[in-house]
């Protein structure tokens, strides 16, 4: 069962980020035992006679282990690998032999940080293509701007200019006489 603390379901939907680096922690010390204890494992040697060969029980779990390790060797930041390593991983959590089923826990949380990254890969592609085509389309909102600025100007210049010809035009006001209640 996988450790309920670990669960991206109950994280904040506003803080992804926060979400996948406490996964990331809390992952990092079952994996770092991991990987210790897989590079101790003799990898490929052939048994020197018969009485020290392995039981099978034996090689279908450094099977079972060598296929973790492979799916974490995939996952690394920075490898385009994510793909074989969800593979390799829903491979092994398939597998229900005792062997295998040991590792399960780990290849599960493993599984659902990988499945997270990969979420927030596409994410970030979308959002990334939608900057790129906000930044031409922005960038062509601030040119129709700027015209409609030098639009308006010219236009307060004509306004002005015509104001100007109007009271040029206009006779000069006389002074008006007060009536003195006599006609003229």
């Amino acid at each position: 069962m996988p450790d309920p603390r670990l669960s991206i379901a109950d994280a904040e939907p506003r803080a992804p980020g926060r979400a996948h680096n406490r996964i990331a922690r809390a992952l990092l010390p079952a994996t770092l035992a991991l990987l210790a204890g897989c590079a101790g494992l003799p990898f490929g040697q052939a048994a020197e006679d018969d009485t020290n060969a392995p039981s099978a029980e034996t090689l279908a779990h450094e099977a079972a282990q060598q296929r973790l390790h492979a799916a974490v060797q995939a996952s690394q930041p920075g490898e385009a690998r994510l793909a074989t390593a969800r593979h390799a991983l829903e491979n092994l959590l398939g597998d229900e032999r005792a062997e295998a089923r040991t590792l399960h826990p780990y290849a599960r949380a493993l599984l659902e940080q990988i499945r997270e990254r990969q979420r927030l890969a596409v994410l970030a592609e979308r959002l990334r293509r939608q900057l790129d085509d906000g930044i031409p389309a922005a960038e062509a909102q601030e040119r129709e701007l700027d015209a409609l600025h030098r639009q308006n100007a010219e236009l307060q210049r004509k306004l002005d200019a015509l104001a100007e010809i109007e009271h040029r035009l206009s006779p000069p006001s006389l002074p008006m006489q007060p009536r003195t209640g006599q006609p003229e």
